[in-house]
């Protein structure tokens, strides 16, 4: 099933320019404006002086490095070559060839986006759409059969589900401690950065 659905979906490559434009597009460069979004949070979060926008960013950051690891070493035990290796595929981008399960692009475009949910639920929103188009994307382009960003998904709302229900409360505290330590030390710029203006 995995090899049909990933078939299905790859044999639209080739066949329109501009939908294969797009597909790159989001397989390629889209993960990044990910990464764009949640910086520009952050910044935001110190010019307004909101604390919750730092700590939902840096949630998102420890969410998507967890994800990540576990990408790697599930890749490591359960080797999947990608589906170039074998099979004669359209592939619109060149890949090396390592492990294909769990898709690396998924799991941190979705981390990503569910570690934002605490910040603004509308932009998570929007990013999980944004990131099942990558999914589906790295089929399109040949790189991914379809169980392979399928596990990448599972893997992350499990451990989002986790983390929100165990790590997130101590994270948090942690991370306030941190950027505590780290403005007392910066002298002249405590309380004028990170802590927010008291009231009138």
């Amino acid at each position: 099933m995995n090899m049909e659905l990933f078939t299905m979906i790859n044999n639209l490559a080739n066949k329109n320019t501009i939908l294969d434009k797009i597909m790159i597009f989001f397989s390629k460069d889209v993960p990044y404006i990910f990464m764009a979004v949640a910086a520009i949070v952050f910044i935001i979060g110190i010019m307004k002086k909101n604390s919750n926008s730092r700590k939902a960013v840096f949630s998102a950051f420890v969410i998507t490095v967890i994800n990540l690891t576990l990408s790697f070493i599930i890749g490591n035990i359960y080797y999947v070559d990608r589906p170039f290796v074998h099979n004669k595929v359209n592939l619109l981008v060149p890949h090396v060839t390592d492990a294909s399960f769990p898709s690396d692009h998924a799991t941190g475009t979705m981390s990503i986006a569910l570690g934002l949910a605490k910040y603004n639920k509308i932009l998570s929103t929007i990013l999980t759409i944004l990131s099942l188009i990558v999914g589906f994307s790295r089929v399109y382009v040949g790189n991914h059969y379809p169980m392979d960003v399928v596990g990448a998904y599972i893997i992350v709302f499990a451990v989002n589900y986790i983390y929100n229900l165990k790590l997130r409360c101590k994270i948090d505290n942690l991370y306030e401690l941190a950027e505590k330590k780290i403005t007392e030390r910066l002298g002249k710029l405590h309380g004028k950065i990170f802590q927010p203006k008291s009231a009138n």
